[in-house]
């Protein structure tokens, strides 16, 4: 075990009801159990990761002190440049079709959604930055299939045609 071996029982159980959920409560949850006795793989196969995780979740524990072991240290990053009433309203805005608010496109584009941030708000994004506003408005992002500039529409209409009539089904 050699890893829990200054920590007892009770310290993690204590742990535990100060955390209520996520990834922290997950590696306390690893701790009690190897200091159960619990297997590596069974823990890994028990939190849905690999055994690899596990061992960093358990030294954690062995290079910090208890209280910090189970938490991320803080990740570089300022603060977000739309938030509260200005961000819940351009997630209403993405809820609506572009063309409700005066664009000539039918659906949102990355594109789009960072021309209509700067003219409404004043702010600039990264392109791969709109990506994840789209994502956590709930939206997916559609593109248009791709057609080849010497592709003959006349041509795609006939064979279209005969895979119909030879389809067996």
């Amino acid at each position: 075990m050699g890893r829990l071996d200054d920590i007892t029982l009770e310290e993690l159980y204590e742990l535990k009801e100060q955390i209520n959920e996520g990834k922290p409560r997950e590696r306390v949850l690893a701790a009690i159990g190897r200091k159960q006795g619990d297997q590596l793989d069974m823990l890994a196969e028990r939190h849905g990761v690999v055994e690899k995780t596990i061992r960093n979740w358990l030294d954690r524990f062995e290079e910090e002190p208890i209280e910090q072991a189970p938490y991320d240290a803080p990740r570089p990053g300022g603060p977000a440049k739309i938030e509260g009433q200005d961000r819940e309203q351009l997630f209403e805005q993405l809820q609506q079709p572009p063309t409700e608010l005066g664009y000539d496109q039918q659906a949102w584009s990355a594109k789009l959604l960072l021309h209509h941030i700067k003219e409404e708000y004043g702010v600039e994004y990264h392109e791969n930055y709109a990506y994840e506003l789209l994502k956590e408005a709930g939206l997916s992002l559609r593109t248009a299939r791709p057609q080849h500039y010497e592709a003959d529409p006349d041509e795609k209409a006939e064979f279209q045609e005969t895979v119909e009539k030879n389809d067996p089904n």
